[in-house]
């Protein structure tokens, strides 16, 4: 009688050191072994995707799976492409499972988003300001945004840094996003003038959004932060830990986004095993972070 086949993650990185973080979540996540690949290049990839498939029959390979982690979000999508490829080359039935979640990027921006649409009947024509948001998480903040229908500005300290990400998100999503430039306060105060709401996606421990200038800005419904360090990126938060109101204005916190990630990553890393041909890209995270929220 053959054992029991147990749940392997290969976990891929092209830094030096493989995610801690991920791998413990890896493990609460009930899978029985993860493998560290680390300082992984493109070149890589192909050899990575015939051994995880050509050492397990095929109606055994849902118990296998590929997790692609580190901090580099573009190496990140240029090893799934790979991997996507590698696949193609091989019969239909010769897959593993896939996800893609470099610095917790996909996660974090799925939660974000969605406990800002649980504060609305519906985000369609809905004015949304990133501020901060040219890197992994606000970028993808800015594209579910769009998704649901928001008209979408994502700004940055300069205006050609943001003109970049917005041709990155054009490229990659096909969502128009605005780019705009906000580096003082009359800037900042000009991006968020219009907004209904408004996230700020920017380093830890950094204020980007001061209290003195977002309390002046009376149609802001509501407001996100995806900074858990303090001080945090919207001035006046002092409670993280829940959805607050300040001023009339909803503030939703790092950590009301963080616990909502966690169980996020947690149901990837599990379902991941439910079937040998899933890829969990961007938009599927969303997906699977829409339906834990509604359970």
């Amino acid at each position: 009688m053959l054992n029991k086949m147990k749940k392997i993650l290969i976990y891929i990185a092209p830094e030096k050191h493989a995610s801690l973080f991920d791998i413990i979540v890896a493990y609460n996540a009930d899978t029985d072994v993860v493998i560290p690949y680390n300082n992984i290049s493109i070149d890589d990839i192909r050899e990575i995707v015939h051994n995880s498939v050509f050492t397990r029959p095929p109606e055994e390979l849902k118990n296998t799976a590929i997790f692609i982690g580190g901090h580099d979000v573009n190496k990140a999508e240029e090893m799934l492409n790979e991997i996507i490829k590698a696949f193609n080359e091989l019969p239909p039935t010769l897959r593993v499972s896939i996800a893609i979640d470099p610095d917790g990027a996909y996660t974090t921006s799925s939660a974000c988003v969605v406990k800002i649409r649980n504060k609305f009947k519906s985000l369609s024509g809905k004015n949304a300001t990133v501020l901060a948001g040219t890197g992994p998480v606000g970028q993808r903040v800015s594209v579910l945004l769009a998704i649901e229908g928001c008209n979408v500005k994502l700004t940055s300290r300069k205006l050609d840094r943001a003109k970049d990400s917005c041709n990155i998100i054009k490229k990659k999503y096909d969502q128009k996003i605005i780019p705009v430039e906000a580096s003082d306060d009359e800037t900042i105060k000009e991006a968020i003038r219009d907004s209904d709401i408004v996230v700020t996606a920017g380093p830890e421990g950094v204020e980007i959004l001061p209290e003195r200038i977002w309390s002046g800005v009376d149609r802001i419904n509501v407001m996100a932060d995806v900074n858990a360090v303090p001080p945090y990126g919207i001035g006046g938060l002092k409670v993280i830990h829940k959805d607050v109101e300040i001023k009339g204005k909803i503030i939703i916190g790092a950590i009301s986004i963080g616990n909502l990630k966690m169980k996020t990553h947690l149901r990837l890393v599990k379902d991941l095993f439910n079937r040998n041909n899933q890829i969990f890209d961007l938009l599927k995270i969303y997906d699977l972070t829409n339906r834990i929220n509604n359970v």
